[in-house]
């Protein structure tokens, strides 16, 4: 413990160090800041640290924020870039140039790789890898030179020797490469027990569409295929390879030449934000490296599991996000200082009130998907407890005070029911191995779950299922772009109207609206309006419409029907992982929605609904039977740890939490353990 105190203090000084240092005889002077005195910061730009104004300002009773300026030169690297008044605030620009932060946050990161402990068996790891990479990762800021463009004043992408930004850019990742290379050596066994940590230094490079995970998972898939070719009897790639690479030629040749671009907000790191071919090479390249890198990591390193030690590890992660979080919504300093210390891909919140959005975003960017991880630890815990024989100790009661706090302050109802039930169930499933036999009796457990269903079914049975079957295709009716009338009350009659006549067909005819639908619209209704019906069988759109009233989705479906619109090689074979810009800016939509909501960024707001973007149908069939395969295999076999994968696979039908990296190693990790939990060694 005190080992690790020290390194963590030692990357804090790392990352105060570039805002502390300034030039002290300069003759310019931090002044309290005020209306009188704004113009002296304003025309005093990459002159005073951020120290000197906070040291300078830290007693005044005034509004704060930090701002992050990625576009400024390196010169001004942790100096005040400009400040301006915002209503009864003041908004401070900080120079943090997006080149620097890379060589910043991988020394904070390395660092704090150091906690980790040595273990006696050395990984051999092959050097190409660390000259491979580089290469890879230099084609992103060929691809995506928009979104680099926009982030760094230092962004060239003329390709010649005298272009020092790409020079720089291949040095910084040669050298990152070749440190995570040597520091994993002997540490590469005891990786797996420090995994939770990933949610609180979460990795995203400031003013970069870059994450230090997925480097290193690419870093490993690289040197999989290494030793694959090294090795005989080992195969080198597998059906499922063949298929990937089968779909990535399907993907670069149908790529279209529209120039979409995405800001890529919440999911930077882990997003293409350009749709230019170079662009989709790197991300379907880095994309197949990062899976192939993690399932070889969990596969060779799964047995080395100690229980004990991870399930530590996820409550200290769970107490030390609900900890800086609630630091960094009251203090905006350290606000401004958990972005570039953790790398966050979005700025934490600004006040600690639910109704401002996700209380942990920063450190997740959406409530849905940290509901899932305080979830996840609740869930592991308990069957840690029963399928190892885990001892409960004092202080893991103390670390869950705030992970039970954060759960509730997620706002995700859907990972509180599930969580709740799923633990009751797990509970009365093992309540003899716990003794608690004779406290519990059978009786009670299914008159308990008897009543449950008996309530459910009259909370079903209180609505209307011809008003719950339309409302999904209803909702996407009023999204598309119909009718020429600029006054939404006006379409939203006429829809209204059609949908009250079943007529949607008429509706589509009606001012050419066929051609302003989206192809995935037009098929639902055509499944929806069809003469043919079996008796007692309910139509898909309408089961699927019921679904989404339930789970609250219908709104965020209704979009997502109205704006995806694939031809048919895309929606079979998809647009390629993590490309999202033909999604969001393809097919033109008027969005029903207030005003103040028109410009935010609208995901599906279900993975299955990400994985038909990036992977189409074929993809979907095929997620369908690994699912089987994986409970086909669970059948019989006692252990608890099935219910974990299947507690993330029913959340994840209604969040988008796949397109976050974090949350997408922990499904791996968790396919990991539902695979391996009774056949390895594990350590208790």
């Amino acid at each position: 413990m005190t080992k690790s105190l020290i390194i963590f203090m030692v990357a804090l000084i790392v990352v105060a160090i570039p805002f502390i240092i300034h030039e002290s005889n300069d003759g310019v002077e931090a002044l309290l800041l005020s209306d009188s005195t704004i113009g002296n910061y304003q025309s005093a730009t990459c002159k005073i640290s951020l120290s000197e104004f906070y040291f300078k300002n830290m007693s005044q009773d005034i509004d704060f924020y930090y701002n992050n300026n990625n576009y400024a030169d390196v010169n001004c690297f942790g100096k005040i870039t400009g400040v301006d008044k915002v209503r009864d605030g003041y908004v401070i620009s900080v120079g943090t140039n997006s080149s620097a932060n890379i060589i910043l946050q991988s020394f904070i990161w390395l660092t704090l790789l150091f906690i980790i402990p040595k273990k006696k068996n050395k990984k051999k790891l092959s050097i190409l890898p660390v000259f491979i990479l580089p290469v890879i990762i230099t084609l992103q800021f060929i691809g995506e030179s928009r979104f680099y463009r926009n982030n760094n004043i230092l962004f060239d992408n003329i390709i010649n020797l005298e272009n020092y930004y790409f020079i720089l850019t291949f040095l910084n990742i040669l050298l990152l490469s070749a440190f995570i290379n040597e520091v994993i050596k002997d540490r590469f066994d005891n990786l797996i027990n420090y995994l939770p940590f990933i949610f609180l230094v979460t990795g995203t490079y400031t003013g970069n569409n870059l994450n230090i995970y997925f480097i290193f998972g690419a870093l490993l898939g690289l040197h999989d295929i290494i030793n694959s070719l090294k090795n005989s009897e080992k195969k080198i790639f597998n059906y499922v390879d063949y298929a990937y690479f089968t779909f990535s030629i399907i993907w670069l040749n149908s790529k279209s030449s529209a120039d979409y671009f995405f800001d890529t907000d919440k999911l930077r790191g882990f997003v293409n934000s350009s749709s230019t071919l170079v662009s989709e090479f790197y991300w379907v390249v880095m994309f197949y490296l990062f899976v192939r890198g993690l399932i070889s990591l969990f596969n060779e390193t799964i047995d080395k599991l100690d229980f004990s030690k991870i399930k530590t590890n996820f409550l200290i992660t769970g107490s030390l996000i609900v900890g800086f979080g609630y630091l960094g919504s009251i203090n905006p300093f350290i606000n401004f200082f958990n972005m570039i210390f953790f790398g966050q891909n979005k700025r934490g919140m600004k006040v600690f009130t639910s109704i401002e959005g996700n209380t942990w975003r920063g450190f997740s960017p959406s409530a849905e998907s940290i509901g899932e991880v305080f979830g996840f630890i609740i869930l592991f815990y308990l069957i840690y407890l029963i399928d190892k024989k885990g001892t409960f100790k004092t202080y893991d009661f103390l670390l869950f005070i705030p992970i039970f706090y954060g759960l509730y302050r997620s706002n995700n109802f859907a990972v509180i029911l599930s969580t709740s039930l799923l633990f009751l169930y797990i509970l009365f499933k093992n309540y003899s191995s716990l003794g608690l036999r004779k406290r519990i009796n059978s009786k009670y457990v299914i008159l308990s779950i008897s009543v449950l269903i008996v309530l459910i079914s009259f909370f079903f049975v209180q609505n209307d299922y011809e008003y719950l079957s339309t409302e999904l295709i209803y909702e996407a009716t009023l999204h598309q772009d119909f009718f020429s009338s600029d006054n939404s009350y006006k379409n939203y009659l006429s829809v209204e109207q059609k949908m009250i006549e079943r007529d949607l067909k008429t509706l589509l005819s009606l001012d050419d609206n066929y051609l302003k639908a989206s192809s995935s619209y037009m098929m639902l209704v055509n499944i929806f309006t069809q003469s043919f019906n079996i008796p007692l069988v309910p139509n898909i759109v309408s089961v699927f419409s019921i679904i989404a009233f339930y789970i609250n989705r219908t709104e965020m479906w209704g979009i997502f029907i109205a704006k995806y619109d694939p031809d048919i090689i895309s929606g079979i074979f998809g647009y390629g992982p993590l490309q999202m810009n033909e999604y969001l800016y393809k097919h033109n939509i008027r969005l029903d929605v207030p005003v103040y909501e028109q410009n935010a960024l609208f995901l599906p707001h279900s993975s299955l609904l990400d994985i038909l973007i990036f992977f189409g149908l074929a993809g979907i069939s095929f997620l369908i039977f690994l699912l089987f395969r994986i409970f086909k295999d669970q059948v019989g076999i006692k252990s608890n740890i099935k219910y974990i994968l299947v507690f993330l696979v029913v959340n994840l039908l209604k969040s988008d939490s796949i397109l976050y990296l974090n949350s997408f190693i922990l499904l791996l990790f968790a396919y990991s353990l539902t695979k391996y939990w009774d056949t390895a060694e594990i350590k208790k």
